[in-house]
């Protein structure tokens, strides 16, 4: 595929997976009410929130797992019409303009990509992007399938009906990939949330994750990602207001990711635990997939 339409390819990618995130985390009109309340326990309201991004955030561990040489992300659907038609509202910047491959593996050795102020509208919404993506080869001399992708302060801001919310990530993905199997580590990533009311939330993780295909060998460069299993563990901070919590964060059983779904997440079956902590006080927010965009937040 030529260089340029692989970037185009990475721009429509990046941002659809972004809009999708910000759609789905913030659903509620306003932020719940107990952000700044002293109270040690985990309220109902912000197991809820925390439940709604730990759920995206699970689900972007895929958009993040790329296949070819960082160009494409699986899970997407096609490249959104602005930047795959040629008349964009912007062009992402790519230096150099030539990245090198010494290896010949299809992972660029440095390329920084930046995205400045790409604008999309509708009758009711309206969506910017902007900031910057660095992908790079961890092993430059060697020919294998292994890609750093690290984000700075990339950040959609949505505007639905006159109301602002916005996505922030910054942080380094680094994954391994063959034909059947994704292990992927995310280490310092954080997401940092602002919603209609202006108050802020923030998930900042060490997590590792292995997606394996449910068909051998069916995982394939430049093709969307097959259906599959996703497990994931780690440690995270979730910070809203003046509260922050200590998590940790299992998949039990494992998470199936439905390549058919139409809406996210795109899980249909499997269960997140996560053991929150706070002054001493520990909940657990369990969320449960039970189709395709469908999951349940319980706090115990």
């Amino acid at each position: 595929m030529p260089p340029t339409r692989h970037l185009r390819r990475l721009a429509a990618g990046v941002a659809a997976v972004a809009l999708a995130a910000v759609a789905a985390c913030t659903n509620e009109t306003t932020s719940p009410t107990s952000s700044n309340s002293n109270n040690p326990a985990l309220s109902v309201p912000e197991a809820n929130l925390l439940g709604e991004a730990v759920a995206a955030d699970a689900e972007s561990e895929l958009d993040g797992a790329t296949l070819s040489g960082g160009m494409f992300l699986p899970g997407l659907a096609g490249p959104i019409a602005p930047f795959a038609s040629g008349t964009a509202f912007c062009t992402p910047t790519r230096t150099p303009s030539t990245p090198v491959d010494a290896d010949g593996d299809r992972v660029p050795d440095a390329v920084h990509i930046e995205f400045t102020d790409c604008a999309f509208s509708s009758a009711t919404e309206a969506d910017t992007v902007r900031g910057a993506i660095d992908i790079s080869d961890p092993t430059p001399t060697v020919a294998d399938r292994s890609v750093k992708t690290a984000f700075t302060a990339l950040t959609w801001v949505h505007v639905r009906d006159g109301r602002r919310r916005s996505l922030e990530l910054d942080g380094s993905r680094e994954t391994i990939r063959d034909a059947s199997v994704i292990s992927q580590v995310e280490k310092d990533f954080k997401s940092t949330y602002t919603f209609p009311d202006g108050s802020t939330a923030s998930h900042d993780r060490n997590w590792n994750s292995t997606f394996t295909a449910d068909a051998a060998g069916s995982i394939q460069p430049d093709a969307r990602l097959p259906s599959g299993t996703l497990s994931i563990d780690g440690t995270s901070t979730w910070t809203r207001g003046t509260n922050s919590y200590s998590l940790t964060v299992s998949t039990d059983p494992v998470l199936h990711y439905n390549a058919s779904c139409t809406v996210r997440p795109k899980f249909d079956a499997g269960t997140i635990k996560t053991t929150v902590t706070r002054n001493g006080t520990t909940s657990t927010v369990t969320i449960a997939f039970t189709a395709c965009g469908q999951y349940t937040v319980t706090r115990s």
